[in-house]
């Protein structure tokens, strides 16, 4: 579903009809504007344009929430978000051969707009990064027709000098791969790879096709090859050259090396670790994402004066690392900013056609407008008084939009009131909606973070914020694109361990072709101990895993030598041992009769939709396992694995609401306090809502409150206790437990677990860790106890980085305001 309709209906406002009209010609400042209906007037205003779009927004994050509610209500629009840098100005991160994949096909779709037109949000970092003009874009970008003549090698040598990847198996844009008379390349703005099979020196065939199967699928007359970054790749020489003029006497003498290595590098075409810090050197002109907007497209600015200061915030930031780095001895003095300077991009601004929402617009003469557009009524999770609302509004001719994640449970309760929402009957949900009639409600699935109306047009949009008093935390995807799954020798890199089932621990070293019995095949090399050599043909990867040994590298296995046979006999003479010592407590398990939970009921569905994110496939998959487990006879014994922030306190929490709903208590057993007082806010928060009284067990609660935690829990008043040891002593007695959560289980000491070992005979079981020991770990994938994996991050989630360094309070300083800048959050241990 879309919301496309309501950028129509609100252009039907004569106030806004009056800006929108003075936009088509001239600078325009709208005052006073709700943030929430700034998408709105905005999608009004970029549906009249016939050129790309530029919506500058302060912060990233920001940019994100405009970019997805934008691509909501221009369904036949491509609404983009440029990938600011992540690093600093002058920090020297390692270079992101896919952000700057998913930066060229911006670029590529803004040279040559196709049928759909093009909007693209960004942040001032990215706005003030320095990229290749249009011009040398141009030049930069290869067409490859059927039938042209063209030599194989050249067209290798040409995707290597512009950046492309040379690899064994191609799988992510921008990399490239031979075969035979076969050039593979996975061009930036394509959704699938692409073939290029030669015949002799002509393009015989140009084919897509899949990157997990590898088989060909549609036949295509040309393929065009975007360059893999927004920087001139083929202008390392150059760039070398000028840097190697560079004073480098005062850096530090391993700074100085390792720059040395940098520069031959670049001398020899490869792509340096920190491209972003080398772009000012990348050719002769410069450009940033302004100047790939044609003079006549409109500039939409979020905010202009918190626009302003962050650029210039991130100036001044630039300009105090450099002189950091330079005092530390880390970067040669006269180096060139990687920033453009915001006094010229501000200039540009002000010099284009802008639509501005706020106090200050970059224009120097912009007319100044206020709509007669307002922020929507809080209800704030009273349901019943949101529906009178609702119901005197549409008596009254207003039209009604509720953009929710929660459709079906509002949908009910509005019927319930005898209020009937508008089906909506369109097949194509890219396409715009019709117009919402007077005295109408609609019901939508929506990400929009909050709502708004417009008086004059008797319009009045509710989101889940002004419904509910909160918003779902949902993730834009971004435009890179993966492939599900990858062969193993595509994801394996030369030098990575391996394990044979066979032969056991080798290195591997690459993909080899060798000519065995007259048939040429490719073949994995892998080295073991003593220089011993193994070939392992491809289609035999099954018979091979990767190394995981937690960061530390193994002993290789000496073929032969019977030492591989010899470690197999100890595991299985170990697991031997451990079979017998569990046998006896599952089989008690299994031949005991367990009291089935029922089915889930209303309430937690309700649960399961106030949940703030949007789940993962995991995530969804373990919440359905742990419900059949516990709808089934058997006790369960689940073990849940998951890093931490992946989800899996909420599959606990759905899983003890389903207990508590069927008339059972629920233990939660933690490790520490501090973690009993996490959980313990976590469930309260989640379960206001519900009749559910949740307790916490633990040093922080007095001798009284313990007495009366204590008597609840046997009288059965008590539904949901979470606590540290203290949940195991002899005086602990419930009604009737149903169902114990274990959190990070391999913290607690041989007593806990005995208890905990009689409990599994009895009751539902479920245990989570982000790092199980091996024992737990090997009975849950030999099937002993049954396992959940939680491997799927939540969107958009930022690898770690981890930097080790002495204490320096301005450093601190430094990354606390830098995570708020961007919105995140900040847990500090002293």
């Amino acid at each position: 579903m879309t919301l496309s309709h309501l950028a129509t209906q609100l252009a039907g406002d004569h106030s806004v009809a009056v800006a929108l009209e003075a936009v088509r010609t001239r600078p325009v400042d709208i005052l006073h504007l709700p943030p929430a209906s700034r998408a709105a007037v905005a999608a009004a205003a970029i549906a009249q344009e016939v050129t790309p779009v530029l919506v500058i927004a302060s912060r990233a994050d920001r940019a994100e929430r405009l970019a997805s509610s934008l691509s909501e209500q221009l369904p036949g629009y491509d609404v983009l978000q440029w990938p600011a840098p992540d690093a600093l100005p002058y920090e020297q991160l390692p270079f992101d051969l896919q952000t700057s994949v998913e930066r060229a096909a911006i670029l590529g779709q803004l040279a040559s707009p196709a049928a759909r037109p093009v909007v693209v949000v960004s942040p001032p970092q990215g706005l003030m990064q320095e990229i290749m003009p249009p011009s040398d874009f141009q030049r930069a970008t290869r067409t490859i027709r059927l039938g042209d003549r063209l030599q194989q090698p050249e067209l290798i040598a040409w995707c290597l000098d512009h950046g492309f990847e040379l690899v064994p198996l191609v799988h992510e844009p921008g990399q490239v791969a031979r075969r035979g008379s076969i050039v593979d390349v996975y061009p930036a703005d394509a959704d699938l790879p692409v073939r290029v099979d030669f015949f002799g020196d002509d393009v015989e065939s140009i084919r897509s096709f899949d990157p997990t199967s590898q088989r060909s699928r549609d036949r295509l007359k040309e393929l065009r090859l975007l360059p893999p970054a927004e920087v001139d790749i083929t202008q390392l020489g150059v760039a070398g050259e000028a840097l190697a003029k560079l004073d480098f006497s005062t850096l530090r003498p391993e700074v100085a090396a390792e720059w040395r290595r940098t520069l031959e590098q670049m001398g020899n075409g490869r792509t340096p670790p920190s491209l972003d810090l080398f772009a000012p050197y990348l050719g002769g002109s410069h450009a940033t994402l302004l100047d790939h907007f044609p003079g006549e497209s409109l500039i939409i600015v979020d905010e202009p004066a918190s626009v302003d200061l962050v650029a210039q915030q991130l100036e001044q930031k630039a300009e105090e690392l450099q002189a950091a780095f330079i005092a530390n001895g880390e970067l040669p003095a006269g180096l060139r900013s990687p920033i453009a300077g915001w006094n010229r991009l501000r200039d540009d601004l002000a010099e284009r056609r802008a639509l501005s929402f706020g106090d200050t617009a970059f224009a120097r003469v912009s007319e100044l407008y206020e709509l007669d557009v307002t922020e929507a009524p809080h209800f704030a999770g009273r349901m019943s008084d949101a529906v009178s609302a609702v119901q005197d509004l549409l008596a009254a001719g207003w039209s009604v939009s509720i953009a929710t994640d929660q459709v079906e449970r509002l949908t009910e309760l509005f019927e319930d009131a005898d209020i009937f929402p508008r089906k909506d009957r369109r097949r194509d949900s890219h396409s715009i909606a019709p117009p919402l009639p007077a005295g109408t409600l609609e019901i939508r699935a929506s990400d929009q973070a909050a709502g708004w109306q417009a008086p004059a047009i008797k319009l009045m949009v509710l989101a889940d914020y002004e419904l509910f008093g909160y918003s779902k935390t949902t993730r834009r995807a971004h435009h890179r694109r993966h492939a599900e799954s990858a062969p193993l020798s595509s994801s394996l890199t030369p030098g990575d361990y391996i394990v044979h089932v066979d032969y056991g621990v080798g290195r591997y070293k690459g993909l080899v072709r060798m000519d065995t019995a007259g048939v040429e095949r490719e073949y994995l090399h892998v080295e073991y101990a003593k220089g011993d050599r193994l070939y392992v043909p491809v289609d035999q990867t099954d018979r091979i895993a990767r190394y995981s040994g937690g960061g530390l590298d193994p002993t290789l296995t000496r073929l032969g030598s019977g030492e591989w046979q010899q470690t197999r006999r100890r595991v299985r003479r170990a697991v031997r041992e451990m079979a017998l010592e569990l046998v006896q407590l599952y089989a008690s398990r299994e031949a005991s009769d367990g009291r089935p939970f029922g089915p889930d009921t209303v309430w937690d569905e309700r649960l399961a939709e106030s949940f703030p994110y949007t789940e993962t496939r995991d995530q969804l998959a373990a919440i359905n396992a742990v419900r059949g487990n516990m709808e089934s006879p058997s006790p369960m014994d689940r073990l849940i694995v998951g890093d931490v922030g992946f989800g899996k306190t909420e599959v606990a929490l759905r899983a003890a609401f389903k207990a508590v709903n069927d008339g059972r208590q629920v233990a939660i057993l933690v490790p520490t306090t501090v973690l009993a007082l996490q959980h313990f806010t976590t469930f309260s928060q989640r379960l206001a809502a519900f009749p559910v009284r949740v307790e916490m067990l633990s040093r922080l609660r007095n001798k009284q409150q313990q007495r009366d935690i204590l008597k609840g829990l046997q009288s059965g008043a008590v539904d949901i206790v979470i606590g540290t040891h203290r949940l195991v002593q002899d005086d602990v007695k419930f009604k009737d437990l149903g169902l114990v959560v274990i959190d990070e289980e391999q913290r607690f000491g041989v007593r806990q677990k005995e208890f905990l070992k009689k409990l599994r005979t009895d009751v539902d079981v479920i245990s989570m860790s982000a790092t199980p020991i091996p024992r737990t770990l090997h009975m849950a994938l030999a099937g002993i106890r049954d396992i959940s994996i939680i491997d799927t991050a939540p969107q958009s989630r930022l690898p770690i980085r981890t930097f080790v360094t002495a204490s320096d309070d301005q450093l601190i300083r430094e990354v606390i305001l830098r995570e708020l800048d961007r919105g995140g959050q900040v847990y500090f241990v002293h």
